[in-house]
Parts: structure tokens; sequence; C-alpha cells
């Protein structure tokens, strides 16, 4: 493609972005923190953060090692947007931690850590 077609093609995107407003899902959990470059020491506390939109009920918060669900943080907390964790002392150090939150009125209404975090004896 040339220089000037793609000049033309990125003005026409610009011109007709605003007639296709992108839509917001109606429902969702983001998780905040942790969500990537923490580190926790095991036997500590951590203050688990989220925001969710749509979603009524409660959610589980599930720790995962590597792609392998670890433990449950949370069979069911209320969907208050945090949660103090007590971080248990018998975790194995490691870098490659991550939480999932879900709905539990919908499960594929869920959210992962975006990268890993580390707890630490």
């Amino acid at each position: 493609m040339n220089k000037r077609r793609i000049a033309v093609f990125a003005l026409f995107a610009l011109l007709t972005l605003p007639l296709f407003p992108l839509q917001a899902p109606d429902r969702f959990i983001r998780i905040e923190y942790p969500n990537g470059g923490e580190v926790f020491m095991a036997g500590g506390q951590a203050a688990v953060r989220w925001l969710s939109l749509g979603v009524d009920g409660p959610v589980a918060i599930l720790l995962f090692k590597g792609s392998e669900q670890h433990a449950v943080v949370a069979a069911s907390t209320p969907n208050s947007g945090v949660y103090s964790w007590a971080v248990p002392a018998g975790l194995p150090d490691s870098g490659q931690y991550r939480l999932r939150i879900c709905s539990l009125r919908d499960l594929r209404v869920n959210d992962f850590s975006d990268r890993d975090f580390a707890i630490r004896k």
C-alpha cells in the first residue's frame, strides 16, 4: 500500500470513528491490586482491590501459581471492591502468582491479574 492510500484510509477512519462508538461491556470485574509486580510477605496482609460494573452478588477470589489454581483466597465475599487478605505463611516462595476474581452468579464475568506478583518468606 502506498503512502497516499494509507493517508486516505487513516483520514477516513478518523472521520468515521465518531459514527461507530465503541460499546462498553454491560458487566465486568477488573482487578486493580495486585495487578503485577508487587511483592507480598507470606504471613502478612494485603488489600485486594477491584472494580466491578453490573455485577450483583458475591465474588470468589482464587490464587493461581503459574497456570494452575493454587488456593482459594475467598470462596464467597461481598462484591465491595476490597478484601483484606491474610497471605498464608505456608505459601511457597514464587514470583509467579496471580489472582482471579469472578462473579459467583456468572463465572464468565471475571478477571485475572494482568501480570505476576511475588510472595516471599
